[in-house]
């Protein structure tokens, strides 16, 4: 944990210092090492929280970005008694879980039942090889432009229109989106098809927006495109995603490589 309570005030961990879970209120103990980023432990046991993470210094850097009230917001559900500590939440009510590793699909519908209004930012480096953004842009999901046009991803990004073939066709006639490239980038917004080798598959599965973090100055959001559906990602500005929720944008955190 990053922060516990010292005679009841939020407090990050400083050697010689004792205090308490602000979930459970058991003992907590600031391990300030030279070896480990400096937390509090619960004292003799594992984390009472079963969604909590061990923090890595990916994750201290997003939480970096936003002032410390926002972070580890114990939320409590009064109907059921259930607690749980919530990597950020913003002033506007949106938790933001910071995950390093997958999770089991039935926990992650747990979690966005339990938050509700909420984001995941996945650490994508792990995979970062295995995924690769198709160049060419797309119109965004709501364009009108896809009342008619159908996107496809083969050999490079192709395209049929409805106007030109009956409703369920077997055949339709393809087309080079290069031909109607001018309309497409009035209409786009970051989006792109990709290619995911071995894709972590509970993340295709989430409601709640999904961003994914390869280290640069953008985040990956995965999005469905258009129907018959499929998934592309938009991309974000980091700043723009942290500035909107509240934070301040630090181009010097290892978050951004």
């Amino acid at each position: 944990m990053e922060i516990a309570l010292v005679e009841g005030t939020r407090t990050r961990p400083a050697p010689g210092l004792k205090g308490s879970c602000p979930r459970c209120g058991q003992a907590a103990v600031a391990k300030c090492g030279s070896q480990l980023i400096w937390h509090w432990s619960h004292k003799g046991r594992r984390h009472c929280d079963p969604w909590w993470e061990n923090e890595t210094e990916w994750h201290r850097a997003w939480k970096a970005h936003f002032p410390d009230r926002m972070h580890e917001v114990v939320l409590f559900d009064e109907a059921t008694g259930e607690k749980h500590i919530a990597d950020l939440k913003t002033d506007r009510g949106m938790v933001i879980e910071i995950q390093h590793s997958a999770m089991p699909v039935e926990e992650l519908k747990a979690r966005e039942a339990f938050y509700k209004h909420m984001i995941w930012i996945v650490d994508g480096r792990p995979f970062r090889t295995q995924f690769e953004l198709r160049p060419e842009p797309l119109p965004h999901p709501d364009s009108q432009l896809l009342d008619d046009v159908v996107f496809f991803e083969g050999l490079g990004t192709v395209f049929w229109r409805r106007s030109e073939n009956e409703a369920n066709p077997a055949m339709v006639l393809m087309h080079k989106a290069e031909e109607i490239g001018s309309q497409i980038q009035e209409h786009y917004q970051g989006h792109h098809f990709f290619k995911w080798k071995r894709p972590r598959e509970v993340w295709l599965q989430a409601t709640a927006p999904v961003l994914i973090d390869f280290g640069g100055h953008e985040v990956y959001r995965i999005c469905e495109y258009q129907n018959p559906s499929r998934h592309c990602v938009q991309l974000i500005q980091k700043r723009a995603l942290i500035e909107k929720n509240g934070g301040s944008y630090n181009e010097s955190s290892i978050g951004v490589k």
